[in-house]
């Protein structure tokens, strides 16, 4: 692969994240390196402790002819995989895929083309999900497109300030400028890719919606970030930490936050399927969940900036540390 480093040149990379995903993982590594153009780059950022044997075999055979990096032994966590990322490559683009996706042969390069426009600094691309709905909402503020802005629409939107850590792309000066992503969206890290987005477009980046750079998101319910792994559920109140640290930083005090804390929270957490049909389990939620609203206030303060600055801002020198690796704050 040839890799460059010009600020001038658009080079891309494509980073896939992956934790206990087998012959998917395997699929969607095969469809990367058969686009055409190729992609300079491309990292697979491993958090699996075990892989198995066909799966550890395609990795590192791949890794070996110089196909992939494949960089494995990682601790579990999915903003800490994509700093990782944005450390290791020498490119200036970054697309970010998940682990269980379909794409045509010219993925990467409708991504690559929008950078042909140097005021473009994140891309959204399409996703295509069996059972993914967007709430329709005639209008909306900006700051919401994560709730609204239907990400499976057919129509370019330049100036959108949502995406999806399935398909999205970014310039990697921009991300390591605003501390990279945050690894404090522990667990299922949910809202961990609207919470960046969020903060580039609070930047003045630009971020472009493109229909063009899609893909088919499978959703495989084995592995991934999920409320239950391998048949253990996460504790309680990392189920609802991600989103109330997420409200907490950007939504505060306006009335989105207050709706959510008070109502969309305790309708999506508390009053859960899984609970419901368990009530003896009610009285442990609500203490899990004003836990979690505790914890992301003692958090937030503690990170006034909602940064974790790392390895990749030495990579691009813009600063120094070792956040890419590092435990989130409040393990500390």
């Amino acid at each position: 692969m040839a890799i460059f480093n010009d600020q001038y040149k658009v080079s891309v990379c494509v980073a896939i994240p992956t934790y206990n995903r087998e012959g998917v993982l395997v699929d969607t590594v095969r469809q990367i390196l058969a686009q055409n153009p190729p992609a300079d780059e491309v990292l697979v950022i491993d958090q699996t402790v075990e892989h198995d044997p066909e799966t550890e075999q395609y990795l590192a055979s791949a890794d070996k002819a110089g196909l992939i990096r494949w960089i494995h032994g990682l601790m579990p966590n999915l903003p800490a995989a994509r700093n990782r990322a944005l450390a290791e490559t020498l490119c200036n683009i970054v697309i970010f895929i998940d682990d269980d996706v379909e794409m045509p042969t010219d993925f990467v390069e409708k991504h690559r083309k929008n950078y042909s426009d140097p005021n473009v600094v994140a891309v959204a691309g399409r996703i295509i999900q069996h059972g993914l709905s967007i709430p329709t909402r005639k209008t909306w503020p900006r700051i919401m497109d994560y709730r609204f802005f239907p990400l499976d629409s057919t129509q370019r939107v330049v100036g959108v300030a949502s995406f999806r850590g399935c398909n999205h792309s970014v310039r990697v000066v921009s991300l390591a400028e605003i501390g990279g992503y945050d690894q404090n969206y522990i667990g299922w890290a949910y809202r961990e890719d609207s919470d960046v987005a969020v903060r580039l477009w609070k930047s003045g980046a630009r971020i472009v919606f493109d229909p063009d750079a899609w893909l088919r998101h499978l959703a495989i319910p084995s592995g991934g970030c999920r409320l239950v792994i391998k048949n253990k559920p996460l504790p309680e109140w990392q189920i609802s930490f991600p989103a109330t640290y997420f409200a907490l930083r950007h939504l505060f005090p306006n009335r989105w936050f207050w709706y959510d804390l008070f109502i969309g929270n305790v309708r999506r957490y508390i009053l859960r399927k899984s609970n419901m049909f368990r009530p003896w389990r009610l009285p442990w939620a609500v203490a899990a969940y004003g836990y979690s609203l505790l914890l992301a206030i003692k958090v937030g303060i503690g990170n006034p900036k909602s940064q974790t600055k790392g390895d990749c801002l030495n990579t691009h020198g813009l600063g120094s540390g070792s956040g890419a690796r590092s435990k989130p704050q409040f393990w500390n």
